[in-house]
């Protein structure tokens, strides 16, 4: 198993209740509140949705062990067991990623180690981002049987809200604007938010075929 974890939450929202207001065509100092949760669960729908992170934060990344992260297609004949491992990286949930601060391991007594940066390179230009194990490097072995990695890292497209690709901040502004017309209306079904919301987070979706965001394999 694997989990993830808010180290340090960004400093700032995408959108300012001040553009919020205006883009909700009501007078200032109404339901201020209100739009700020807007807001937030706004951020959250459009972070999820997308599998990404629109201002930078901290997470912790915690694994048990390294995974299988690829199948091989099998070709010829084979006449006995034939398994090739292909652990050679550690995919990053939450993208863009701009720095891995360490990346830490655990034995069977706690006792913490670092493992030196020597042994891999962290591998943002793909997303999502991954930790590459060197040709000369070694992963961390005698692991405790949970949660044996750490890995602290920075996700986000900067701290100031200019650096989010604004169709995602129109999407939000929408998306707050639907939450906000539509509050409190119960019609005994899920509401869901219109498809133009959608279609202008489709281009920035990371796809993914695992069971878990976490699982890194598909």
């Amino acid at each position: 198993m694997s989990g993830l974890v808010v180290t340090t939450a960004p400093s700032d929202e995408p959108l300012s209740s001040a553009e919020t207001i205006s883009y909700l065509r009501i007078d200032a100092n109404v339901d201020t509140t209100l739009i700020d949760s807007l807001i937030l669960a706004a951020r959250f729908w459009a972070e999820d949705y997308t599998n990404r992170t629109l201002l930078n934060t901290v997470y912790t990344l915690s694994l048990d062990s390294i995974g299988y992260h690829d199948v091989p297609i099998k070709e010829g004949m084979y006449t006995g067991a034939y398994k090739v491992p292909y652990m050679d990286y550690i995919e990053l949930p939450r993208s863009p990623v701009s720095a891995v601060a360490h990346v830490k391991y655990y034995d069977d007594a706690n006792n913490v180690s670092t493992w030196a940066t020597s042994n891999y390179y962290v591998d943002t230009v793909r997303v999502p981002a991954r930790i590459v194990l060197r040709d000369s490097g070694t992963w961390p072995t005698d692991l405790r049987n949970a949660n044996g990695i750490e890995v602290e890292y920075t996700a986000g497209y900067g701290s100031a809200r200019s650096t989010i690709p604004e169709p995602i901040r129109v999407a939000m502004l929408e998306y707050i604007t639907y939450l906000y017309e539509h509050r409190g209306d119960d019609e005994g079904r899920a509401l869901n938010p219109p498809m133009m919301l959608t279609s202008l987070l489709q281009p920035y979706v990371i796809m993914r075929f695992g069971v878990s965001p976490l699982s890194g394999g598909y």
